[in-house]
């Protein structure tokens, strides 16, 4: 029987065929792979024509999801890999991006990993760098974009600015695509992915009042950043709508740190009137609110309520367990990517800011205000 692979390969294939198919895969075990498999060996086997290979390859959109798996199924099984840097010289592309991220703390974590699935899913190399958090960032994203060539940057934003300008100039002048996480919604003319905070908050400050509580304090991240400052006004706003009073006296910044966040705790426990609910803009703060307050002889739930933001690991298994809302922070590294990936094939589409919602996660930590048990 010839060696040749039969084109054209569908479910339908006759035993002949199928054999002469078994007999080429044997002979290329036998030799060590020396001929390298190319996009027609794929396409006789997957029984498509070799341009709808390549185009499963680039991830177009118009191919069905059943050919794209078929077709990647049948190149993972005969070890076929793309040539990037031929395809990238072709294109115009690299099928690289950047991602620019201020550290790795556990917040961030489940973040990239969402971003490192989607760019495998999609076939995507991921370039990581990161800027300090006060520093000037234009400086980081400029050096990405002129220095490496990327299809486009990731920029996980934790500064507060009243305007995107600065941050934008290096990109745009470059022509380089770019998605903002974590970033003002209100910013309409840049793609944003971030949790929406005011609904979050919003959860947190209905459940305690519905356990009753009506003196309510906030442990906030500062005002120099992006989440310190919605969830500070999220937390505002979800007292006004309840008619619940604002004390200026039981706002604590923290700078999303669990010392900062008890040093601020024991502040509170002096007042004339200590709140009977605390709400944390991170749950780090919370875990640090709580063992200072049972220091000074509090009890969590029973004295004082706490809710968290964050849902990380350590959470469930804190005493008590600490109620908290849990943003779906991998869907949002996938979103990123999914935006990104958009606007590098649709440069002039209108920008989109898409807005997350966490779930609120009841544990331990919230209970009936006293006088209600």
């Amino acid at each position: 029987m010839s060696g040749k692979i039969i084109r054209r390969v569908g479910r339908g294939a006759s035993p002949q065929v199928t054999h002469t198919i078994a007999l080429n895969r044997a002979k290329w075990y036998e030799t060590g792979m020396k001929r390298r498999v190319t996009i027609k060996d794929i396409a006789a086997e997957a029984g498509v024509s070799h341009p709808t290979v390549s185009r499963v390859i680039n991830d177009d959109p118009q191919i069905g999801e059943a050919t794209k798996r078929r077709v990647r199924e049948i190149m993972a099984k005969l070890g076929y890999r793309p040539n990037l840097v031929a395809r990238s010289l072709v294109r115009r592309r690299t099928k690289v991006l950047a991602l620019v991220v201020p550290d790795f703390n556990p917040h961030v974590q489940p973040i990239v990993r969402g971003i490192i699935d989607e760019c495998r899913r999609r076939d995507y190399g991921l370039m990581l760098f990161s800027t300090d958090y006060w520093s000037e960032e234009a400086d980081t994203y400029a050096r990405v974009v002129t220095h490496w060539p990327v299809d486009g940057v990731l920029i996980y934003n934790v500064v507060h600015h009243a305007r995107p300008a600065k941050e934008v100039k290096p990109l745009s002048a470059e022509g380089v695509p770019f998605v903002f996480i974590n970033k003002y919604l209100r910013w309409k003319t840049v793609d944003t992915v971030s949790v929406d905070n005011f609904e979050a908050v919003g959860q947190a400050v209905e459940h305690l009042a519905g356990l009753g509580h009506r003196r309510f304090g906030i442990l906030n991240g500062g005002l120099m950043s992006v989440d310190g400052v919605e969830r500070f006004e999220a937390f505002q706003a979800a007292l006004q709508k309840a008619r619940l009073p604002f004390d200026k006296r039981c706002v604590g910044d923290a700078n999303f740190s669990d010392r900062e966040a008890a040093e601020q705790m024991r502040r509170m426990l002096g007042l004339p009137r200590s709140p009977t609910a605390v709400f944390c803009a991170n749950d780090l703060m919370a875990m640090g609110a709580i063992r200072a307050a049972q220091a000074k002889g509090v009890r969590v739930p029973q004295d004082m309520s706490f809710v968290g933001f964050d849902d990380i690991e350590a959470a469930q298994w804190f005493q008590p367990a600490l109620s908290t809302l849990s943003p779906p922070l991998r869907d949002i590294g996938g979103k990123a990517i999914d935006l990104l990936v958009r606007r590098i094939e649709d440069p002039k589409g209108k920008p989109e800011q898409l807005a997350l919602q966490a779930k609120l996660v009841i544990r331990e930590s919230t209970g009936p205000a006293r006088g209600r048990a």
